[in-house]
């Protein structure tokens, strides 16, 4: 069967499925809560397929600069095809890891982390690069999904994956299929950032009404990736309908609590903390 018909690759499937239903509708929450001054310099870390940010480009206006950090090329590649915003700042984008950046100290006024922080192998360095990143006064805006206790249907996609990837020999452990969901306690959050230097830490909770088109695909859609990356599903395609069926009926019954019509409409519980 066709996976995606819409997207070739994983960061045009991001940018094209995920950017509408999830991050543009994130990245509004985001700026409302601690949007950046016109003119200002901002960075954007973890910056994916830059739906954060054109978003602050926008806000900063033809006077400011942009900076966005991926450490994933096809990622950048995406982001780097849009074309610029006549209104907008002019947007730089670099591949770096976000704990070391690569970029001068006390640069910006302004740094944002949109659903980046939970996967970077060391926290503390990554959020400290942040800090060094900022001029005096300058602020730190970091959003991460709650736990997977407020996401029952993704624990339940994770429910299904786990079992049915190691039947397959695929290596994938339950950690890395909750790790978008893996740092979700608020208090953690902000002791993080107080550690790094920020002398005030506020985090807010929000909530994000994800809505998907086309519900009889949600799934498909969710599984992509490992059609994509995995060698034994990209070398034997017939193997991966197999398991995308075992999946879709396990989880059928929690998918269909989400319907709306011909939509699933997901709430998407996040923290958001604003650091200075």
């Amino acid at each position: 069967m066709a996976i995606d018909e819409s997207a070739a690759t994983p960061a045009q499937a991001y940018q094209a499925y995920f950017g509408p239903a999830i991050f543009a509708p994130l990245a509004e929450k985001v700026v409302a809560r601690a949007g950046p001054a016109r003119g200002a310099r901002a960075l954007d870390v973890a910056c994916g397929t830059g739906i954060l940010t054109r978003r602050i480009a926008t806000e900063v206006g033809r006077g400011g600069t942009v900076v966005g950090v991926d450490v994933n090329p096809a990622m950048l590649d995406m982001a780097r095809s849009f074309p610029a915003d006549p209104g907008a700042a002019p947007i730089e984008y670099h591949e770096a890891d976000a704990c070391t950046l690569g970029l001068p100290d006390a640069s910006f006024d302004v740094c944002y982390c949109q659903q980046g922080l939970q996967f970077f192998a060391d926290r503390p360095a990554a959020v400290r690069a942040q800090r060094c990143s900022l001029r005096d006064g300058g602020t730190a805006v970091i959003a991460v999904w709650q736990g997977l206790d407020r996401h029952p249907l993704y624990a339940a996609l994770a429910d299904a994956e786990e079992p049915h990837l190691a039947r397959l020999g695929v290596e994938v452990t339950r950690t890395e299929l909750e790790a978008p969901f893996s740092f979700g306690d608020p208090q953690e959050l902000r002791s993080l950032l107080l550690d790094a230097g920020f002398g005030h830490v506020d985090v807010w909770t929000d909530v994000v009404e994800a809505r998907f088109p086309h519900a009889e695909s949600f799934v498909a859609r969710m599984e992509f990736a490992y059609a994509a990356v995995v060698p034994v599903f990209a070398q034997d395609p017939l193997l991966f309908d197999g398991y995308l069926a075992a999946i879709t009926d396990a989880t059928r019954a929690v998918v269909d609590e989400y319907r709306a019509g011909d939509e699933i409409v997901v709430p998407m519980h996040t923290n958001i903390a604003v650091a200075r």
